[in-house]
């Protein structure tokens, strides 16, 4: 059985002792690779992906897909991680797991690779996911992705990097201000910030919840405690930080102030956006039920319902609207580096964007004049570094 529990800020993983007597199975992998190495420089707001490859070390079969054998992560999230897999179990897990890329069983003596997107945060400096794999039980080494965030200049826009890595942390626990809406006008209440989980059946089968917009507000805003993406969101029913109601963050808090647009495809919402819900079918966006946040990759995370990673279906029901909000920033940089050649693609409808670079993060800013090679909305270039010396890069309107 898989287990992981949290306690304050520090996850133990229980389990991991493996039987290797004859007759019993063992399991065990050794890392082989990792695509992205330790201290790998990022621009800041840049996404790219990490892949480790393992071999099964061990007498037992591992089984393919999000419920079999994955690489899971340990302790917090810092890096905006995305799976590439949708939790189909619902709320049984709340953290990031990667299934097997190649969608096989790997047995004995095999080789499995594993990948997971990251997002870079707006702030320089080092960062460290942790992850480990998981079966029956914990086991095999604890491995990383550790990058090194250049300093970029305060571009004083949205950190989606640190919504997403708030919604993997916090989407099975109570908000770090110790506050959990049970319905409209209520809450439980628990010591601030301990990692206390979500009320017993939150939001499932009936159960407790009515905390989805304060999950949000956490996740897009700045509240106590622990940051989330930076908005300013006003606080309306002290003491819990935040907005309590679905309607009155999505369009009070983001769309009346100019925070966010609606869009009409689920293909132009980013990471760290989004989505509001009707049940009802009442296609009013001053009638919503729920919100929910976009994590990318078409994944979706929310409080009450308490869910991690689950897909869009999760949410819809006969007769369902959504309403899909995409907050208003620079586009999201993705980076790969070979070398000194480093190639930017970045993903938006909106022409005028272009790519900048600098000296320093003081400026002056240049705009690139390289070719751009465009696919549907996709923009992608490739530059060489210079051998000398330092240079940033960023998305800038003209």
């Amino acid at each position: 059985m898989k287990f992981r529990e949290r306690i304050g800020a520090v996850l133990f993983c229980f389990g991991t002792v493996m039987a290797t007597s004859k007759g019993y199975s063992q399991e065990n992998g050794g890392l082989l690779s990792a695509s992205v190495t330790n201290g790998t420089p990022v621009v800041p707001r840049s996404m790219f992906t990490q892949t480790w490859t393992f071999e099964n070390t061990g007498t037992t079969t591992w089984t393919a897909g999000p419920n079999g054998y994955t690489l899971d992560m340990v302790g917090l999230d810092s890096l905006g991680a995305i799976p590439l897999d949708t939790n189909t179990a619902g709320g049984t897990y709340h953290f990031p797991r990667a299934a097997i890329n190649s969608g096989k069983n790997v047995a004995p003596g095999g080789t499995a690779s594993f990948s997971m997107d990251f997002i870079a945060p707006e702030a320089q400096g080092s960062y460290t996911d942790s992850f480990q794999l998981n079966g029956t039980n914990w086991f095999g080494p604890t491995v990383t992705v550790q990058v090194a965030v250049e300093p970029g200049g305060n571009t004083n826009v949205f950190d989606r990097s640190r919504t997403v890595s708030f919604a993997n942390n916090y989407a099975a626990y109570y908000c770090p201000d110790g506050y959990f809406w049970t319905n409209g006008s209520d809450w439980s209440t628990v010591t601030p910030d301990t990692f206390t989980p979500v009320p017993s059946g939150a939001g499932v089968d009936g159960g407790v919840g009515d905390d989805c917009a304060h999950f949000v507000s956490y996740c897009i805003g700045s509240g106590p405690y622990v940051r989330g993406g930076g908005i300013s969101i006003p606080s309306r029913a002290s003491p819990t930080y935040g907005e309590p109601a679905a309607t009155r963050i999505v369009v009070n808090c983001l769309l009346d102030p100019g925070y966010a647009v609606e869009v009409p495809s689920l293909k132009q919402l980013e990471p760290g956006d989004v989505i509001g819900w009707n049940w009802e079918g009442d296609t009013n966006i001053n009638d919503l039920d729920h919100v929910t946040l976009y994590e990318g990759n078409n994944l979706i995370a929310s409080h009450a319902i308490s869910a991690e990673d689950v897909g869009p279906t999760y949410f819809q029901s006969s007769g369902y609207v959504w309403h899909l909000i995409h907050i208003l920033d620079y586009p999201t940089l993705w980076t790969s580096r070979s070398g000194k050649q480093m190639t930017f693609s970045w993903t938006t409808n909106w022409v005028k964007y272009a790519l900048y670079s600098a000296p320093n993060v003081n400026g002056p800013w240049t705009k690139i004049t390289s070719t751009i090679s465009k696919t549907g909305d996709t923009n992608k270039t490739t530059l060489t570094l210079p051998s000398t010396g330092s240079v940033y890069y960023r998305l800038e309107m003209p």
